[in-house]
């Protein structure tokens, strides 16, 4: 039994190759239990709430741009981290993991002990309530403070949300929700109505991806009591779910619109990366999740759907900024475009690992 009363996961018997592994393959393996690739959600979200203070006219300040980089990639990587120690039985018990599902399987392995895991979450932890100490307002703060407790208590005991049914909405809420908001509101204290917009769209396609994730990994979690959305709902549910909650995003998106609280760039460019979703809907009514050379693409696009509507989002909120008389500071331009480069770089290469690779 640990401290919270509840068992801790058992280490899995550590191979004798990897008791001995050298120290850069122990390093290389550390970084790959804190899943580093996901970080490209964080930093896309991150750059939507500075153009969204960009775009309502207000100067960009570099030092909390740098600030809330920090404390988003330090909250994901302290989410990753936890998780792996508390999710080690379920994805133990998966069978069928994708690169996208299923944990790092670093732990599962047994190349590191899972304390490592733990240990690294707790310092990352602190780190973020440093960062949260320096933040200017009240707001901000609660934000932050918000941001980092769901974060942690998603899979940490004793809330485990995403062993309640809660973790969709609470990783939603953490990283498309409060995230772009608590960007804009450290560049700029009013928020608009059209940010609030923004937000909710984002984080309502982040449920639903989420639910995808889960999905990928349900007969696991199923076996070891985790009860995750999914599993609540089961997998014909929540593949109905999935299509009416994209269907109801769109639909929601053009009323708005046609209602003159969303411009229509900004229509456009949520709507303009709907047939990601409607690749990743067919897939799931096809069954694609259950064939093992399929399930890794379905659940990449799935997690693409969202940096890369962010970005869209982000490219027309800046060229509409663009074509006003406030203009768009070049600093942030310049600090955007090296953003974007770098993510489209990384998607290429993501693209070509995950949807054009042959099945093992």
């Amino acid at each position: 039994m640990n401290s919270t009363g509840l068992a801790a996961p058992v280490p899995a018997p550590v191979p004798a190759t990897a008791a001995a592994l050298p120290r850069a393959d122990r390093v290389r393996a550390f970084v790959r239990l804190g899943r580093p690739k996901f970080l490209v959600q964080s930093m896309m979200v991150v750059g939507l709430g500075v153009s969204m203070s960009v775009h309502a006219g207000h100067a960009f300040r570099p030092g909390w741009f740098v600030l809330t980089l920090l404390f988003a990639w330090c909250t994901h990587l302290m989410t990753h981290y936890c998780n792996e120690y508390f999710d080690l039985d379920a994805d133990r018990a998966n069978g069928a993991p994708t690169g996208w599902t299923g944990g790092s399987r670093v732990l599962v392995s047994g190349l590191l002990r899972p304390m490592v895991s733990l240990s690294a979450a707790f310092v990352l932890l602190f780190v973020a309530l440093g960062l949260i100490a320096v933040m200017p307002t009240t707001g901000t703060r609660v934000m932050a403070a918000a941001i980092t407790a769901l974060s942690w208590f998603y899979t940490a005991p004793p809330l485990r949300l995403n062993y309640r049914a809660l973790g969709e909405v609470a990783c939603a809420v953490v990283l498309y929700g409060l995230g772009p908001l608590l960007a804009r509101s450290l560049q700029s204290d009013a928020l608009t109505r059209a940010d609030l917009v923004y937000a909710a769209v984002v984080c309502a396609l982040q449920f639903l991806r989420m639910s995808v994730m889960n999905l990928a990994d349900i007969e696991g979690d199923r076996r070891t009591g985790k009860h995750t959305l999914a599993v609540a709902l089961d997998g014909p549910a929540l593949v109905r779910l999935y299509i009416g909650g994209q269907l109801a995003v769109g639909a929601g998106t053009v009323a708005l619109w046609a209602t003159g609280v969303v411009p229509t760039a900004g229509a456009v460019a949520v709507l303009a990366v709907s047939p990601v979703a409607i690749w990743v809907s067919r897939s799931l009514v096809t069954g694609a999740l259950r064939v093992p050379g399929r399930a890794n693409a379905v659940t990449f696009w799935a997690s693409m759907h969202m940096p890369l509507t962010a970005c869209a989002i982000t490219l027309s909120l800046l060229g509409s900024a663009l074509g006003s008389d406030g203009g768009v500071p070049g600093g942030w331009l310049a600090v955007y475009g090296v953003t974007l480069t770098a993510f489209l770089v990384w998607l290429a290469g993501a693209i070509r690992s995950n949807v054009f690779r042959r099945p093992a």
